[in-house]
C-alpha cells in the first residue's frame, strides 16, 4: 500500500541507493588497479626484452670479432699480413688491420659491426715452428 510519505510498492528508498553508488566506485577503483598492474607488467616485459636483445647483439658482435680474428689468422698463416678489408659476413661486417711488431710477431686489430653497434679486439699473433697462434687477446674499451 502506498500512501502519503511512503514509496510505491517494490521501490526501496534510503541506504540501497547509496550502496549502489559505492559499488560503482569500488568497481572503478578495481579496474584502475588492474590497469596499473597490467601497465607495470608490460613495462617489466619491455625491459626484459630490451636486455635480451642487447645480450643477443653482444653475442653476435663477439662471434663476428672472433670470425675476423680467425680470418686474419688464416691469412697470416698463409703469409698474407695485410689484414682483411671490411666486408659483409653473416648479418654484420668484419675487417682487420695487421701491424708487424717483429719477426713473425703481429698485432691484429679486428673490428665487427652489427645492428648499429661496433666492437674491436686486439690480438697478438705469433707465427713460428709451432704454427700461427694467438698469444694475447683483449677487447678494445669503448667499442
Amino acid at each position: 500500500m502506498s500512501g502519503p510519505g511512503r514509496p510505491p510498492a517494490g521501490v526501496r528508498a534510503g541506504p540501497a541507493a547509496a550502496d549502489s553508488g559505492f559499488a560503482l566506485l569500488v568497481a572503478l577503483f578495481v579496474v584502475f588497479l588492474v590497469g596499473v598492474a597490467l601497465s607495470l607488467l608490460a613495462l617489466s616485459l619491455a625491459v626484459r626484452l630490451r636486455m635480451a636483445h642487447e645480450e643477443a647483439r653482444g653475442a653476435a658482435l663477439a662471434a663476428l670479432c672472433d670470425a675476423a680474428v680467425a680470418e686474419t689468422l688464416a691469412g697470416i698463416a698463409a703469409g698474407q699480413v695485410d689484414g682483411v678489408g671490411e666486408h659483409t659476413f653473416g648479418s654484420g661486417t668484419i675487417g682487420s688491420e695487421v701491424q708487424t711488431l717483429g719477426a713473425q710477431h703481429y698485432r691484429v686489430t679486428a673490428t665487427a659491426r652489427f645492428g648499429g653497434r661496433a666492437r674491436a679486439v686486439l690480438a697478438d699473433v705469433v707465427r713460428d715452428v709451432q704454427g700461427t697462434r694467438v698469444v694475447h687477446w683483449q677487447r678494445v674499451p669503448g667499442h
